[in-house]
């Protein structure tokens, strides 16, 4: 959690005191299904409300749209999900956004 908040005051505007959403990605991958649908639900309930990211589950049984995956800040993945991710995306515009991969 430190790493993620560490990263997030990279973003941090220091006059207004506002995040900047759309500037980065963070990638949690998780070895199995049920810890990603348990660090979602941690992370969302943490930094949902004070700091308005959101936090998306993105394994073989939840797809995202690419609106989907432009409105989400950490992304919470399985390995086998990820390597499909980076091996077979043609649009590389949200890899390219992504600033920490835990």
């Amino acid at each position: 959690m430190l790493t993620i908040l560490r990263e997030l005051s990279k973003v941090r505007d220091e006059r207004t005191g506002t995040f900047d959403l759309d500037s980065f990605k963070i990638v949690y991958i998780a070895p199995m299904k049920a810890l990603v649908q348990e660090m979602v639900g941690n992370f969302s309930s943490r930094l949902k409300e004070k700091f308005g990211v959101i936090v998306n589950e993105l394994t073989g049984d939840n797809q995202l749209t690419k609106q989907q995956i432009a409105e989400t800040q950490i992304i919470v993945t399985t390995p086998e999900k990820w390597d499909v991710i980076t091996r077979k995306s043609t649009d590389t515009s949200y890899t390219n956004l992504v600033r920490l991969i835990i």
